[in-house]
């Protein structure tokens, strides 16, 4: 057999091979390169997600009793529930007038609170805005803050009326207003507050008492155009009436405020020498230390929760210096704030929430519990509700910035 060539069959067997493989690398040439295998992570066991809090998982303080916290007022209309949101939330204080020490530790109390570890978990986000007394200029931030998307703006408006509109807006846009101190008149806002009418009653109670009820009566007023300086020089008015021996000798504008409260009362002490008794709405150290500059002997107060005012109490009371100190508590941020969480989380409140009022005498005084020695005198000493959660220290307090 010729080496050289192959028999016919297996030259048949060969050429159809070699097709075969020409057939296969075209084929292999065609179709796209596999993927390189990917390394199995060390573990296959999926990441455990972690929850978003809620009511359930948040540890609130022993104290806390919504049901206590929360009482409607007198005049409450309805109960209010929104749809639960799920935490954390986006919480906006809109505040005007910020040119006293209230509003100062009110700003402080607000910022210490959202801190406090039954709260922070639920805060995503908080901020706190001042506008000043300008109408116009917090319902511009408001507009600001619903088109930022926060989920609850709690509301210390420059006045009762004019915010119904924006109001309606973020009711619209599913975001919670809470007001108050100086509330509004909107309707779709759940109010948060004590009973105005009823401070300024219980002030002037205490005065005629004082007075065996007959005198010359001075009344310093506060910020012009405000719900609370409205409602409590309504209060005091009702019950001075019931009085023929008591006489209104002049209102003066004092804005709550130290200061401006001690030049208004050292003016009228400077033209007048009949003045038996002082209702003061705040600002109640300024009218103590007017008295104290003119070398006139003190006269029954009846005045706000100034720590310095219950410090001068303390001190005098043997030289003629007593009366009752009321509260207006900067901490009824904190409770608003507290209710504005309960409800995003679907929970039912009163629509109108009233807040028992503070009240201290002078005969019952104690430091340390109502009144602070070490403490500055513009510091209020009404800062506890803690049946609604706010339990904070002056501490706390005053290690917050008011800006």
């Amino acid at each position: 057999m010729n080496r050289r060539s192959a028999p016919r069959g297996w030259r048949s067997i060969s050429t159809s091979l070699a097709a075969l493989i020409v057939v296969a690398l075209v084929i292999g040439a065609c179709s796209p390169a596999a993927p390189t295998p990917t390394p199995m992570p060390k573990s296959t066991e999926p990441p455990t997600p972690v929850p978003s809090p809620t009511s359930a998982t948040v540890q609130y303080p022993p104290e806390y009793d919504p049901a206590a916290c929360f009482q409607p007022a007198v005049n409450n209309d309805q109960t209010v529930k929104f749809a639960p949101k799920p935490p954390p939330y986006k919480i906006a204080v809109s505040n005007s007038y910020i040119g006293n020490a209230w509003r100062t530790q009110m700003i402080q109390i607000a910022k210490a609170y959202v801190k406090q570890p039954h709260v922070a978990p639920l805060i995503e986000e908080f901020t706190v805005i001042s506008s000043g007394q300008d109408v116009a200029a917090q319902i511009a931030q408001m507009d600001n803050m619903i088109a930022a998307g926060v989920d609850a703006i709690i509301l210390n408006a420059a006045t009762p009326t004019g915010f119904d509109a924006v109001i309606r807006r973020a009711k619209e846009a599913g975001i919670i207003v809470v007001s108050f101190d100086n509330i509004v008149t909107s309707p779709d806002a759940v109010l948060v507050n004590e009973d105005q009418v009823e401070f300024g009653r219980v002030m002037a109670r205490d005065l005629v008492e004082r007075l065996n009820e007959k005198g010359n009566v001075v009344m310093v007023n506060g910020v012009p155009g405000t719900s609370v300086d409205r409602d409590r020089n309504k209060g005091a008015k009702e019950v001075f009436s019931q009085y023929p021996g008591i006489n209104i000798i002049a209102e003066v504008v004092g804005m709550w405020d130290d200061g401006v409260t001690q030049k208004v009362m050292a003016d009228l002490l400077a033209t007048r020498d009949d003045i038996d008794g002082v209702w003061v709405q705040a600002g109640t150290v300024g009218a103590v230390k007017a008295f104290m500059d003119a070398g006139r002997p003190f006269v029954p107060i009846a005045g706000e929760a100034e720590n310095g005012f219950r410090k001068l109490m303390a001190e005098y009371k043997d030289e003629g210096l007593v009366g009752i100190s009321v509260g207006q508590s900067p901490a009824l941020v904190a409770v608003s704030i507290q209710a504005a969480l309960e409800l995003l989380q679907g929970k039912e409140l009163p629509r109108i929430i009233s807040v028992p009022l503070p009240v201290a005498r002078s005969e019952d005084l104690q430091p340390g519990v109502n009144y602070f020695p070490d403490l500055p005198d513009d510091f209020f000493t009404p800062i506890k509700f803690p049946s609604c959660g706010v339990d904070l220290t002056p501490e706390e307090i005053l290690a917050e910035s008011a800006k």
